[in-house]
């Protein structure tokens, strides 16, 4: 019966399925068991090759198809949703705070005598003023709310060339640091400055700034040399990120009282952009001034360099800011760059405006170098550029003595050497050592100069031939002087006497 049923299978077609299933068993017992699942798994999925067509799915099982369907897409959407809410809420979370919300309180509220309202109130409204106070210490928010505009903004003259303008002065900001000193634990002044050198390995830097600093008497006319400064002053660095907390010793390496200029060493862990001095500082060139104010917040100034003369209250070898677009408080010692974001000076407040030229700071960081001091050669003499006159007065200068450059003698300190060689006031200097001067920038510059290649040292001579024009007998003469040199703040001793006796005058009584 058994061999009867076989044959008759193999009569009616199914033979080969019989064979499959034969090969796959025998297959089975040689392979893994995950494999062999596999395997039984896709026999039963995979119609038998001896049938006509594959069976038709009934209707039941269709509706049931769609049911999985509809509830695997139910899930999916249910992690999505989860997982949307999951990320919105991590980025709520990451906020740091919740949402400033105003308390709106009616006005019949504050009518009702409810002392627990009332506290309510006041704690609402004081929790509100808090979260505003703090939020705008963010430095996203400070700048807005509680800055006035700088001239970077509000200028119009800078509009055609913001964009570049902001990049050179952010640019030469990282070197912009803020000063102060105090003597005693007082406060004795706040000012700027700007790093000059910076010794990666030591991390030590030099800072430039003006001698103010540490200025504690000032005298109206600085040709008195009645200034007094403080050596042992504490000066602090305040770095641009954080005044009050990393604020930082400086050591005062030197500082020259003429010139109005000022050494510190500091040391600090990062490293300090050092800025670069250009000697040559065009007339009416655009610059601006940089300084840091008492939250080391970046302060900027701009106008154009203007030669003029000073006031014989103050030293000649300043140049000047014209039209300034604000008057700075903090900014004395600050750099003074122009739009390419060159180095012209130093920012150094004798008068509104006033810069020492790089010219000079250079041959005074020369000579620093080479002497350990700044010397300098005591003329004993005031000046005044004639180019710098009204014109109708430089055309009477011309008419009446055919000059049209050089520098008016307006002052003669008494005793000097220049005196005694017979230098009167009105007379006009033309040359030293055969070089012509226009400006007393310019006559500074000569001096230095000559300083380096003449002298030995400190508290020495120095042999100038100076062209003169004495305006009194309309002669020109060549006049040689030796002139002291020292690194002393040149001091102008205007003569007098007593013209009925030589003692002091009578004291007087009062009644």
């Amino acid at each position: 019966m058994p061999l009867a049923a076989t044959q008759e299978g193999e009569a009616s077609g199914s033979r080969a399925p019989a064979l499959r299933r034969g090969r796959s068993s025998a297959a089975a017992t040689a392979m893994p068991t995950t494999t062999a699942r596999s395997m039984a798994l896709v026999r039963t999925r995979r119609q038998p090759s001896g049938s006509g067509s594959a069976q038709e799915p009934s209707a039941g099982s269709k509706r049931r198809k769609r049911k999985r369907r509809a509830a695997l897409n139910q899930r999916s959407n249910k992690r999505k949703n989860r997982t949307r809410e999951e990320r919105e809420e991590e980025e709520v979370s990451s906020a740091g705070s919740s949402p400033l919300r105003v308390p709106h309180i009616r006005d019949e509220m504050y009518l009702l005598r409810d002392l627990e309202l009332g506290a309510a109130i006041m704690k609402a409204q004081d929790d509100y003023s808090a979260k505003l106070a703090r939020q705008t210490l963010l430095p996203t928010l400070h700048l807005h709310m509680w800055r006035r505009p700088t001239c970077m903004v509000k200028d119009p003259n800078l509009l055609r060339n913001r964009e570049a303008t902001t990049t050179t002065v952010l640019s030469a900001a990282p070197s912009v640091i803020g000063l102060s000193s105090s003597v005693g634990g007082h406060l004795l002044t706040r000012c700027s400055g700007f790093g000059i050198d910076w010794d990666g390995e030591k991390k030590l830097g030099t800072v430039l700034t003006t001698a103010h600093v540490i200025r504690t008497t000032r005298s109206l006319d600085v040709w008195l040399g009645k200034d007094e400064y403080a050596r042992d002053a504490e000066v602090l660095v305040h770095l641009r990120d954080d005044t009050t907390e990393k604020g930082h010793n400086a050591h005062l390496l030197y500082y020259q009282k003429h010139y109005n200029i000022a050494l510190f060493e500091v040391k600090l862990e990062q490293s300090v952009q050092v800025l670069h001095l250009n000697g040559n500082v065009k007339s009416a060139e655009e610059v601006f001034e940089l300084g840091r104010d008492e939250s080391s917040f970046l302060t900027i100034s701009h106008g154009m360099v203007q030669y003029r003369n000073s006031n014989l209250s103050e030293r000649y070898h300043y140049l000047y800011v014209h039209g300034a677009s604000e008057k700075l408080k903090y900014d004395n010692g600050g750099p003074v760059i122009n739009s390419d974001g060159k180095v012209m000076g130093m920012v150094s407040k004798s008068t509104s405006g006033s810069f020492v030229p790089s010219s000079i700071l250079l041959k005074c960081l020369d000579l620093l170098n080479e002497f350990g001091r700044i010397p300098r050669p005591q003329l004993g003499l005031k000046f005044s550029a004639i180019k710098f006159l009204d014109p109708p007065l430089i055309e009477q200068i011309s008419c009446k003595c055919n000059i049209t450059d050089g520098l008016i003698i307006e002052e003669v300190s008494e005793g000097s050497p220049a005196e005694k060689l017979g230098f009167r006031l009105g007379d006009v200097i033309e040359c030293v050592n055969g070089e012509r001067i226009s400006t007393t920038v310019e006559l500074e510059n000569v001096l230095l100069s000559k300083c380096k290649d003449g002298i030995s040292g400190l508290d020495s001579k120095l042999d100038l031939e100076i062209g003169v024009f004495h305006v009194r007998r309309k002669l020109w003469r060549s006049k040689k002087i030796s002139v002291e040199v020292s690194e002393d703040p040149e001091v102008i001793v205007r003569g007098g006497y007593w013209p009925f006796e030589e003692s002091a005058p009578v004291e007087q009584v009062s009644p």
